[in-house]
């Protein structure tokens, strides 16, 4: 009989030990299960954003085409594709943003990969793209750099160029390839404004004072800055670029332009030259005032997801085309 029992207990502890252990199992697999649901759900939140991202991008595609339409010589700031930028535009479950800027009211660093013309001036070794940014750097206050303005701006052109030979104060593949951590010279145009921290002398301070004036055109050698869309905030580029005008000079002119632009470099000029500016006919090549390269920077937030994508489009001959697509925060 006291056999039976410890059977009968031994029995109920091996039962309950088991109803346990199916419990810790099936606690797991809900758990599992759970994570399972929430993943495909935020996998098909993020589809969705992304598709609302894409949506956005249509809709700069068309804002820039009907600019084109409406005024096929002239590109400003009065425009649809300038005016709507940063609204918020309300979508179901979600909000989408997004931001035009001209990829031609900036100094284009993949300028520097030109070619020196050297049937103007058979002693010039370099590229204008290449003296204007060692303008603006030199007419950036307080740049926090080890490197003085001149070797930075040779160390670009050389990042640039296609040979290995060091230009004047800058720097080729001896120098990287002598660091803690090696690497080559690109030798090759810019994907990317980022690309500069590999640079000599271009450190993260230096990074955050620079990048708002510079941009990059993929596989163009564009220098031609339009007068139209350039911000007052970038005046210093006008100063930089333009002999003799000073920053004030370069505020007022961009301050006082039309709302829908100058008509005409003839009157751009004509406003610098009221500002002391010396030797326009020299530099007269390095402006416009149309364009044909755009940033798109868009923002979709979908069931408290958010995706974000910078587009680079060329708006030419009646149609926009993608030149580039650039997912999160990369610009």
């Amino acid at each position: 009989m006291i056999s039976f029992k410890r059977s009968q207990g031994a029995a109920l502890v091996i039962v309950l030990f088991i109803v346990a252990l199916a419990a810790m199992l099936a606690v797991e697999m809900s758990a599992n299960l759970m994570v399972q649901v929430q993943r495909s759900s935020n996998i098909q939140n993020h589809q969705q954003a992304k598709w609302y991202a894409f949506a956005a991008e249509e809709l700069a595609i068309k804002a820039l085409k009907q600019a084109k339409e409406d005024d096929p010589d002239k590109t400003h700031l009065g425009q649809v594709w300038a005016k709507q930028g940063g609204v918020p535009y309300p979508v179901d479950h979600g909000m989408l943003t997004g931001t035009i800027t001209d990829l031609q009211a900036c100094l284009n660093l993949n300028a520097l990969h030109a070619e020196p013309d050297l049937e103007k001036d058979p002693n010039n070794k370099t590229n204008p793209a290449h003296k204007a940014l060692l303008a603006l750097l030199e007419n950036i206050e307080d740049l926090p750099s080890d490197e003085s303005e001149e070797a930075m701006a040779d160390s670009v052109y050389d990042w640039l160029d296609a040979d290995s030979i060091t230009y004047r104060s800058g720097a080729e593949e001896d120098e990287y390839l002598s660091r803690d951590y090696p690497y080559m010279t690109a030798n090759s145009y810019f994907a990317s404004p980022s690309e500069l921290r590999l640079i000599k002398g271009f450190n993260p301070l230096v990074m955050e004072k620079i990048l708002p004036f510079v941009c990059v055109i993929p596989g163009s050698e564009l220098m031609a800055i339009n007068v139209n869309t350039l911000p007052t905030e970038s005046a210093i580029i006008l100063s930089s670029l333009i002999e003799g005008l000073s920053l004030s000079g370069a505020e007022t002119v961009l301050s006082s332009r039309p709302e829908k632009g100058f008509d005409d470099l003839e009157a751009f000029f004509e406003e610098v030259n009221q500002q002391g500016a010396q030797n326009v006919k020299a530099v007269e090549g390095l402006f416009t005032i149309n364009s044909e390269y755009f940033k798109l920077q868009t923002q979709a937030e979908f069931a408290e997801l958010r995706f974000s994508m910078t587009t680079l489009l060329h708006a030419n001959n009646g149609k926009v085309t993608i030149l580039a697509r650039k997912f999160g925060g990369v610009q």
